[in-house]
């Protein structure tokens, strides 16, 4: 009789409001050492690392049903002994109007009995920095850069500490840049006096060194949160901890087979990147209006992907339309309710390319629709890849066969990321951790 292994407490349980988020969370802790499992919704996963992400679809889903998957992940996260959960969410901390980044926080503190917590959204390595508060795309303001165009998410006030209020039961305090450069210390002292007035912090960040001070003062709080970046400082200090023995190779399996992109971004880069893929490559854009109208659009683009592999090319499927039309649409139909009808056609047309004809490795550009289609596939457990730079973050799902997957948000990657993507999947990974520098790709 085999002995049973002993329970083995997680040292990081998180839970990501969306798949691409999650999947680069998990990617920067694997790049980082950490043997890290990643599932899909709020369910008792198959098997656990020294580190967990539950990928949820909650950044726009109802505020109910958002809290109640947080909570839902929680709960699985506690029986295991999480010595930390982490309340991942977008670097433009972006949801809905009324939520839903503050009302998860909120009864995720309730349950853990957490008496604060901060904030940290930054992602420095893209230039998504926060200084007094302010959130800043480069050197605009986000509600003066092109997020505030977001079809779902626009984000119009780049006062985080008003955003945040507007969401939650709780007052929202700021630790500034000037305390942050005083080091890990000197942020612990200063939320711990504020306490009574402010239990939530928004966390100024605007170099990578802030990310890693703000980590030092969280290594001991029962609840943090913000974008990927900050979690990926927290490595090397449970190695140094002793929390774990020793930082593990990252290694992934190559997969070979048909390749094709699905796109359901609006995003600018998104744009650029489904660009040049179409300059050597079969693109076809599905006009979201006609299937408001009544035409099957989904059988014109199963066909389209059925002559593409047929005649052995990779091929692209979009949604994406002019902002021009998007915005008809939305005014015709609703903002998410236009956002429901594009994931539910690239859903559908996913399980075609996979099922029937035989795709192997996929790249899926847009959060949201990366959930939807993972989920159409059944995909429930991802192996995860050690994160390369932002929106280059591999994966593979070993059900129903090996598929191997890179779910990018439509903001990130480099312009050629469809076409590279696509052909470093045939090839297997095998990395050192990156623990003496960060970001992974200087």
């Amino acid at each position: 009789m085999t002995a049973a292994r002993p329970f083995q407490p997680l040292i990081f349980g998180a839970v990501a409001d969306d798949l691409t988020g999650g999947l680069e969370l998990a990617s920067m802790l694997v790049a980082r050492g950490v043997p890290t499992t990643l599932s899909i919704g709020a369910r008792e996963p198959a098997r656990m690392g020294a580190a967990h992400v539950f990928a949820l679809k909650s950044r726009v889903a109802p505020v109910g049903d958002a809290v109640r998957s947080a909570l839902e992940a929680v709960e699985i996260l506690q029986s295991h002994r999480a010595r930390q959960i982490f309340f991942k969410y977008c670097a433009t901390f972006d949801s809905t109007p009324a939520g839903n980044i503050g009302p998860c926080a909120d009864a995720m503190m309730d349950r853990l009995g957490a008496r604060q917590a901060l904030f940290v959204p930054a992602f420095c390595e893209m230039k998504r920095t926060v200084y007094q508060g302010h959130m800043f795309a480069g050197a605009q303001l986000l509600s003066e850069s092109p997020k505030r165009f977001d079809p779902v998410t626009p984000m119009t006030d780049s006062n985080l500490v008003r955003v945040l209020q507007a969401q939650t039961k709780r007052v929202v305090g700021l630790v500034d840049y000037s305390i942050v450069d005083q080091g890990p210390d000197a942020i612990r002292v200063y939320c711990e006096r504020q306490h009574e007035r402010s239990p939530l912090f928004i966390a100024d960040a605007l170099y990578e060194h802030h990310l890693s001070t703000l980590a030092a003062a969280a290594l001991d709080a029962p609840f943090l949160t913000g974008n990927s970046c900050v979690a990926a400082h927290l490595p090397p200090l449970w190695l140094e901890r002793g929390l774990i023995e020793e930082a593990a190779t990252a290694r992934l399996n190559g997969v070979d087979g048909t390749a094709a992109v699905l796109v359901g971004s609006l995003a600018p880069q998104t744009t650029a990147q489904l660009d040049r893929f179409g300059a050597e490559n079969d693109v076809f854009v599905i006009d979201v209006a006609r299937a408001f109208a009544g035409h099957d659009v989904s059988a014109e683009a199963r066909q389209f992907a059925a002559a593409s592999v047929a005649a052995g090319r990779s091929f692209a499927i979009s949604t994406a339309l002019p902002q021009d039309r998007v915005d008809s649409l939305q005014s015709a139909h609703g903002r998410l309710d236009v956002a429901s009808r594009a994931e539910a056609l690239l859903s559908e047309i996913a399980q075609f390319i996979v099922f029937d004809l035989g795709v192997r490795r996929l790249v899926v550009a847009g959060g949201e629709t990366s959930g939807s289609v993972v989920r159409a596939l059944g995909i429930t457990d991802l192996e995860v890849g050690p994160y390369r730079e932002p929106g280059f973050s591999r994966a593979v799902a070993a059900h129903p066969f090996p598929i191997a997957l890179l779910l990018k948000s439509g903001k990130l990657g480099s312009v050629d990321i469809f076409a590279s993507a696509l052909d470093d999947m045939r090839r297997p990974i095998l990395q050192e951790p990156l623990l003496t520098r960060w970001p992974a790709k200087d």
